[in-house]
């Protein structure tokens, strides 16, 4: 079972002085290293649905201690699994709507397709990874302004094969008034699965950014579309923000940010980002920072956009906003290497010193 967060800080061993100030030493040279490392991994924005949104909420009340940076794993259940594992997760549904409601709870099938992102199958259909997954209760009833606790558990068979499968846990109530045509309303709402099988840590998110096209929405607002290649073995949710420099007579438009749908391994997607439609057709620089989970790519491209429809699209000179040059690497092992050899030196000189007195 791995940890899951939140956990009490742990409180670790006590130290010397010496080896206080090699820590810190060591600590000084980690800091001067990340502040090197370039962008920081920009947050994708997330509109999950709390307990204090109107209507039926879902959300996740714990997430694994290793994805606790990941962004995706504060929506969703996001886990790696070797065969034969069985996790727990809490999650939390509440009722605003204004009447007490029973909330039904079950696992739905979901899947990953090219033209349509995350793809919820209709009603209670189930695949495989549904068929490992049980919630517990099965019915809740919540009054109105009020929330419960309720949690499912995943067991994976020692059979299953290492590849990734996808679900939503669903919580679902019946609105209680029938229309005229005897049909009862039904709304629903759920936190997304993405299960990976194998050992470790699972295969990594890799992604990379593609071409740039300049267009028009169908209200005549210039947009940007951003292509993203899953070139990873794990299913991707990119989300970003770009910012538009050097436009003409110099101008430069604010953080804009954009979604794009679920994308499969092997599979491509994009990012659609608008602007007001009173923006300068250009030229322009777009910088672009495409985020999904923990993995960041950044490029910038030359765009103009045209008086309608799309424009031809131009290539993204992309860099890894989640990578470290090679020579920072290089630079920050010799200032460990100098601070820790300098701190045995100190050392051995102390303990000879005390030897011959």
């Amino acid at each position: 079972m791995p940890d899951l967060v939140p956990l009490p800080h742990a409180r670790g061993p006590r130290t010397t002085a010496l080896t206080r100030r090699l820590l810190l030493a060591a600590c000084a040279a980690f800091v001067v290293l990340a502040s090197a490392a370039g962008p920081a991994v920009a947050a994708p924005s997330t509109s999950p649905t709390g307990s204090d949104a109107p209507g039926l909420g879902i959300r996740l009340l714990e997430a694994p201690l290793a994805l606790a940076k990941d962004p995706r794993a504060q929506n969703y259940i996001v886990d790696n699994l070797p065969p034969g594992t069985t996790i727990t997760r809490r999650f939390q549904v509440s009722n605003n709507t204004g009447a007490q409601r029973i909330v039904s709870l079950y696992p739905g099938a979901a899947s990953i397709q090219e033209t349509g992102g995350f793809v919820l199958e209709d009603g209670r259909a189930q695949n495989e990874l549904t068929s490992w997954m049980s919630v517990t209760p099965r019915t809740l009833t919540i009054p109105d302004g009020r929330a419960a606790d309720a949690t499912v558990r995943i067991a994976v068979p020692r059979t299953a094969t290492e590849t990734e499968r996808y679900a939503v846990i669903w919580a679902e109530t019946s609105g209680g008034t029938a229309t005229r045509g005897g049909i009862s309303t039904v709304s629903r709402v759920g936190i997304r699965t993405y299960l990976s099988v194998g050992p470790g840590n699972g295969p990594p998110a890799q992604f990379s950014i593609g071409q740039v096209t300049p267009g028009r929405s169908s209200s005549g607002a210039p947009q940007l579309t951003v292509q993203t290649t899953n070139t990873g073995k794990r299913a991707l949710d990119p989300e970003g923000t770009i910012t538009l420099t050097g436009g003409p007579g110099g101008i430069s438009t604010g953080t804009v940010k954009g979604s794009g749908g679920s994308v499969a391994p092997g599979g491509m997607g994009n990012v659609v980002f608008g602007f007001d439609s009173a923006l300068p057709d250009g030229p322009w620089t777009a910088n672009i920072s495409i985020t999904s989970g923990t993995v960041n790519r950044t490029g910038t491209s030359s765009v103009t956009f045209p008086a309608k429809g799309m424009s031809r699209s131009s290539p993204v000179d992309q860099s890894d906003g989640g990578g470290t040059s090679w020579w920072i690497w290089v630079g920050g092992v010799a200032l460990l290497v100098v601070v820790v050899g300098g701190g045995v030196i100190v050392f051995l000189r102390r303990r000879s010193g005390e030897v011959t007195s």
